[in-house]
């Protein structure tokens, strides 16, 4: 039997801009890494048009240049300090942070994952609300600590200092013996099954909150979908709806909407 030939669908298929930036993007989400060589040769395009593409996307501050292709754009990987991580992508956190108040209900009690976003939300919360919050983030702590009009259940543990996040058995034990309605979940890594974090304690706690929620929203802006993180927390069928901002590509917004409830904010 002859092999099928793929070589003029390739070229069909990339010789638009926009589709080949699109891949390009996602290949970099798959292997933290593109090789301008390989896509010309994999995309049945010049290197000469490859690297306009990259260098577009280093315009646009979706890429990181360097010597024979990209990465993805520096100062905002997995594991960066916290106080970098709150800086970037501020105008779409705040954005994402006010749509996902949609789900905070009166009374209710929620847990708010450690995250830039979600910290966001978590000082977007309404005067008067009455909620109870759960939380092992440090910096939620201090933004809800002084406010007499929610009550505020801050989990101890190991502070992990990249994260400002408290971790390990205890905080583990102490989510296991609660409950919430809603967990706001964050992550640093978006990938094609589902979300990702950096550190195995982060992900067992994002992982025992999950289990003790009844409903679970992750709150991620779109360059999460350009990060690449080690440690799975979920796949999409587990999230109850997911919240980004609207610089999300086209592929991307088809692939996360046919796994779970897309909300887009505009940024």
């Amino acid at each position: 039997m002859t092999a099928p030939q793929h070589t003029g669908d390739q070229k069909l298929r990339y010789d638009s801009a926009p589709r080949r930036r699109e891949e390009i993007l996602r290949r970099m989400r798959n292997a933290g890494y593109v090789s301008a060589p390989e896509l010309s040769a994999e995309l049945a395009v010049s290197e000469r048009t490859v690297r306009r593409d990259l260098q577009k996307l280093a315009d646009l501050g979706l890429v990181e240049l360097v010597y024979g292709g990209a990465l993805a754009p520096a100062g905002v990987r997995p594991g960066s300090p916290f106080g970098t991580r709150s800086e970037v992508q501020s105008r779409q956190k705040r954005a994402i942070a006010s749509q996902a108040l949609r789900f905070v209900e009166g009374g209710a009690t929620i847990g708010i994952d450690s995250g830039t976003t979600t910290l966001e939300m978590a000082r977007l919360l309404p005067a008067g609300s009455g909620v109870t919050v759960v939380t092992h983030s440090l910096p939620t702590m201090a933004a809800l600590g002084e406010r007499d009009d929610l009550t505020l259940i801050g989990l101890g543990g190991l502070l992990h200092p990249s994260t400002q996040t408290f971790t390990g058995p205890d905080t583990i034990a102490a989510i296991s013996r609660l409950r919430v309605h809603t967990f706001f979940l964050a992550a640093s890594g978006l990938g094609r099954d589902g979300a990702y974090c950096s550190t195995p304690l982060d992900a067992e706690a994002k992982r025992a909150f999950i289990d003790i929620a009844e409903r679970v929203v992750l709150l991620t802006d779109s360059s999460k979908l350009r990060q690449i993180a080690p440690v799975p927390i979920c796949d999409y069928g587990r999230l109850d709806a997911l919240i980004t901002d609207d610089a999300i590509t086209d592929v991307d917004r088809s692939h996360l909407t046919s796994r779970t409830r897309l909300l887009i904010s505009a940024s």
